[in-house]
């Protein structure tokens, strides 16, 4: 009995080996998932908080449209600009520009100029166009006659130039500027104490000195007097995540990120940071969710188009590669470890055959043994083989996704360039009229959503390459679809996007840009097609080619 049971202990201790060289990635904590599924909430009603923002910035221009005194018009005009500011990098240009020339050659006022200036500097210093911000602000402001007000915005903005310039070292431009701690004794003396902006002085002078729990209850307090309605509230909280880090409180900076990044969704904030940091430490752990959280970060940017954020975000790119890799890597292990293990086995059934056959003395046992042994080892190669097919066919898959969503976004930013050059253009001939023409009639959003359907398709058709002739299969003849080579019709996209498991008629909605009560006639009138039972007809589409 020893002699039969060694072949067996044999490929266990091998499975043993195996499987602790093919470790899985850390998981997320409890704590962390449980939050990343409520901030999946908010990003899924990012439209929704979009659209709202966008109406009140429709109130506020037609009330500057409506306002002719230059004074009031002014005032309205920066409020405006205020409201843009983390929305669209070009509006809030616009209106600050615009502010300008209106102090200068209405009101001839000195004073609302520079202040214009200050806050177009802080604009330019905000989005990553430092060489602006420092040609603005350092060479075209003439401090000596700026008033005691002024100059405290002034140097607040220019200590906020330095914050930015210090923590994006890695751009092109290399400006000699004063350090930020060298405004802050001017601060302190000129801000309110306790105000909110001298407490957050006090914040980074503090972490700066590396007292990070005083630096942490500033930051609570300063929380404390925001709600997530209001953008400062994903300010503070991001500084708060930036403090538990150094404290290396892993746990309490993601929640501190997650819940700075829901406040940008609130607030339809389109230049922020936490969003994309979220993504950042979620890999490798959750790869898909880090990468949807990647897109919708990378979309929002080039929707505001400064230059800072893209560039940010496009580091992070090669590490979600990275991941996926990492993650195809690991699949390939277990497809080895399946490999040695199934020879393991066989070879170890062989051996017990013989050791049978030989002591039982039976030649035609020990025929059918070593049969069924050939048997079972072909069936291993070719169960391995498919293994191997189904790798490479992933890696494919994978490899051309990764590039259409490459192209498609680098698409959108040839095209965005090219459209802002001309509206550049039209600005500086002094233009208005046909600037408001141009962007009355703007086919952007319409262009975006065609780039968007033609990737959806190119893509979707990679992975599922007869998806259209099995959809067909399952409804009447006068029924069936036949889009030109390698496109979808809208009701395809529509079951297409069942098929990936996107069931939510108001999530198909959103993704496609369509009304919800058209996404809901679509599939009633495919349904009413369908052969066989009508209310299983989404259940047979969801199993097209597995």
């Amino acid at each position: 009995m020893r002699s039969v049971r060694f072949p067996l202990l044999l490929p266990l201790m091998l499975v043993l080996a195996l499987l602790s060289a093919c470790q899985r990635p850390a998981r997320l904590d409890s704590s962390t998932r449980r939050l990343l599924g409520e901030l999946d909430g908010y990003v899924a009603a990012r439209d929704v908080y979009v659209a709202r923002k966008l109406d009140q910035m429709d109130a506020l221009r037609k009330l500057v449209a409506a306002t002719p005194d230059p004074v009031m018009r002014f005032e309205t005009e920066m409020n405006v600009a205020s409201e843009y500011f983390s929305f669209s990098f070009d509006s809030t240009q616009h209106y600050l520009k615009h502010c300008q020339e209106l102090a200068r050659n209405e009101l001839h006022d000195r004073d609302r100029y520079n202040l214009a200036s200050i806050r177009l500097g802080h604009l330019y210093a905000k989005a990553g166009s430092y060489m602006e911000a420092y040609n603005l602000l350092y060479q075209q402001i003439d401090t000596t006659q700026l008033s005691e007000a002024m100059m405290t915005e002034y140097l607040q903005v220019l200590y906020d130039f330095s914050m930015d310039l210090a923590g994006n070292s890695g751009m092109v431009e290399r400006l000699n500027i004063a350090n930020a701690a060298s405004f802050r004794p001017a601060l302190y003396e000129r801000l309110t104490r306790d105000s909110d902006a001298w407490r957050g002085i006090l914040r980074d002078d503090l972490m700066a000195q590396e007292r990070y729990a005083q630096a942490d209850s500033v930051g609570r307090l300063l929380l404390a007097g925001t709600r997530p309605e209001e953008h400062a509230y994903a300010i503070y909280a991001f500084y708060l995540s930036e403090i538990a880090e150094r404290q290396g409180r892993q746990t309490e900076r993601m929640a501190w990120l997650i819940r700075s990044a829901e406040s940008d969704m609130i607030n339809a904030v389109k230049d922020y940071a936490s969003l994309t940091m979220v993504a950042q430490n979620i890999l490798p752990a959750d790869v898909d969710r880090s990468f949807r959280y990647l897109r919708i970060a990378q979309e929002d940017a080039l929707f505001y188009n400064a230059k800072l954020r893209p560039w940010q975000i496009s580091r992070f790119l090669i590490e979600v590669q990275d991941a996926y890799s990492a993650r195809q890597i690991r699949m390939k292990k277990w497809a080895d470890a399946a490999s040695i293990l199934m020879a393991v086995l066989v070879l170890a059934l062989s051996v017990f055959s013989w050791f049978y056959v030989t002591r039982s003395r039976k030649l035609a046992a020990m025929q059918k043994q070593l049969e069924l042994s050939n048997a079972r080892l072909t069936a291993a190669n070719a169960a391995l083989n498919g293994l191997n097919a189904q790798i490479s066919d992933a890696d494919r898959v994978k490899e051309q996704f990764i590039v259409s969503f490459l192209e498609s976004f680098s698409n959108q930013i040839h095209l965005f360039r090219s459209e802002d050059n001309r509206l550049r253009n039209l600005v500086k001939r002094g233009r208005a009229d046909l600037l408001l023409k141009d962007a009355a009639f703007s086919k952007r959003s319409e262009k975006a959503r065609e780039e968007f359907y033609r990737t959806f398709d190119t893509t979707f058709l990679a992975m599922h390459p007869s998806f259209v002739e099995q959809f067909n299969a399952l409804l009447q003849e006068d029924a069936r679809v036949y889009p030109p080579r390698g496109q979808l019709n809208t009701e395809l996209r529509v079951f297409a996007l069942i098929r990936l498991g996107v069931e939510d008629s108001k999530q198909i909605a959103s993704m496609l840009d369509y009304s919800l009560s058209t996404i809901y006639n679509y599939k009633v009138t495919v349904k009413n097609k369908a052969l066989g039972d009508r209310d299983s007809f989404e259940e047979r589409v969801k199993q097209i080619g597995k």
